[in-house]
């Protein structure tokens, strides 16, 4: 959370350098290498997220012969081996969107410039932070080095360090939790999130325990619910073009017959026998899991890799999110409507229709084998869509003279809800302390949300 105010405040002070120096030091570079310098200080907090982390890690910026690190070497974006590819850095490339989305910075002709607001963040920092370290920072930055002693002396600039209830505290804290507008919901997500882990729901387990336990009340508990069941389809989908890349390996390069016939003959060798023989709605019909349940079961399986059983059972858990859409069609579409969702590509309403609704009727048996050219057909036109002018190809896979020709395996993934930041910045502003427990300003704020 701290890179919000950090980023303004330096932006501010770079403002103040003569002409001379910013000719020397272009801005870009400049917060580069304050990125880099950052990731030194933060280098044994054991905090994740710290933009150029890795490059530390990986001992790629060392001490020279001088007893210095040299951070213009490792940061300028004319260096052959950089923490940062980006030209303007994690500022360029992450953070600007959320500064530009708050009012705090904007950009014109490729330089970024500070709004009011902006330059009201960069004081609440210099206020937190004393004159002398600030100072010292900034000729670091100048230099290009800093060294293990002066790493030391700078620790207040950590991002983990964010005096408690100063002016950057409350100008950060109004940041995160200020009222959603329609297209957010995140001050309700945190709320919700810090009320399951005060009653012992870890992390990890919070979108799946958004799903189970939906309050109707609290518009992002819905959008939860309808997150986890867009993640369902969309692994299930993964799932099933991960086989099909599978297959055209294992049986070289076969025809598209050829490949169909073998993966429906695999999978209807695993299927229960009650199914073998009945319509992908009766299948559907006869499944009585928890969705979450089948959910997990699938993801275990495929980390043992037996995909074989996994894509079997994507089956019934694709069945079975249809009977949870046939349930809750209205209120499911009437969140996609509110929230403009129906023109994206694969949204739950529209992919279950397009996935499973069309084909109830079909024998499992054919219904694998059209699932199989749907799930080829369409990745074959998002990929060429996705080509651009950049010429790249990006399919998987190619049909040549009639055979298919594996390009790329690839293995079902899931999205990432980022839960894990915003968890993180919590922890910054001291919502959740060291233990992963819930500090009196978070019960503070359980115990007044609504009442504003």
């Amino acid at each position: 959370m701290r890179y919000y105010s950090l980023y303004c405040w330096l932006l501010s002070e770079y403002d103040k350098f003569d002409k001379k120096l910013q000719i020397t030091l272009h801005q870009y570079n400049y917060i580069r290498r304050a990125e880099l310098a950052i990731a030194l200080i933060m280098k044994d907090q054991g905090i994740s997220g710290v933009v150029g982390s890795l490059f530390i890690s990986q001992g790629k910026c060392k001490i020279t012969e001088r007893g210095v690190y040299n951070i213009k070497e490792g940061a300028d974006y004319e260096s052959k081996e950089k923490y940062w590819t980006f030209k303007s850095g994690a500022l360029g490339q992450y953070y600007f969107g959320a500064l530009s989305h708050y009012e705090l910075v904007k950009i014109e002709e490729g330089r970024f410039y500070l709004r009011d607001k902006g330059k009201d963040l960069a004081e609440a920092f210099r206020n937190s932070v004393d004159e002398d370290i600030r100072e010292l920072f900034l000729e670091c930055i100048r230099d290009g080095n800093i060294t293990e002693e002066e790493i030391l002396e700078v620790q207040p600039l950590c991002l983990n360090r964010i005096p408690t209830k100063s002016d950057e505290w409350r100008y950060l804290n109004n940041l995160l939790l200020k009222k959603d507008d329609n297209s957010s919901f995140r001050r309700d997500t945190i709320f919700l999130m810090l009320n399951d882990i005060s009653q012992g729901v870890r992390i990890q387990d919070f979108v799946r325990n958004r799903f189970l336990n939906l309050n109707v009340n609290i518009p992002a508990s819905f959008g939860w619910y309808f997150y986890y069941l867009c993640e369902n389809l969309h692994y299930c989908i993964d799932l099933f073009f991960s086989l099909i890349l599978n297959k055209i390996h294992e049986l070289q390069n076969p025809t598209m017959t050829l490949l169909s016939e073998d993966i429906t003959e695999t999978l209807m060798s695993v299927i229960d026998k009650d199914n073998k023989d009945k319509s992908l709605n009766e299948l559907r019909m006869n499944v009585n899991e928890r969705i979450d349940i089948l959910y997990e079961e699938i993801r275990n399986k495929v980390g043992k890799q037996n995909y074989i059983s996994a894509v079997a059972d994507s089956i019934k858990l694709l069945g079975r999110l249809y009977t949870e859409f046939e349930n809750n069609a209205n209120t499911i579409e009437v969140f996609e409507s509110e929230n403009n969702l129906k023109h994206q590509r694969g949204i739950f309403s529209v992919g279950i229709k397009s996935y499973v609704k069309r084909y109830l009727n079909l024998p499992v048996s054919i219904f694998i084998k059209t699932l199989i050219r749907q799930i080829m057909e369409e990745h074959t036109i998002v990929a060429i869509a996705k080509m651009g002018t950049n010429n790249s190809d990006l399919r998987k896979f190619i049909l040549e003279d009639g055979r298919l020709v594996l390009v790329e395996q690839r293995y079902p993934v899931e999205t990432s809800p980022r839960i894990s930041a915003l968890f993180s910045l919590l922890q910054d502003m001291g919502y959740i302390n060291n233990e992963n427990k819930p500090t009196q300003i978070a019960k503070y704020f359980i115990e007044n949300y609504g009442k504003e």
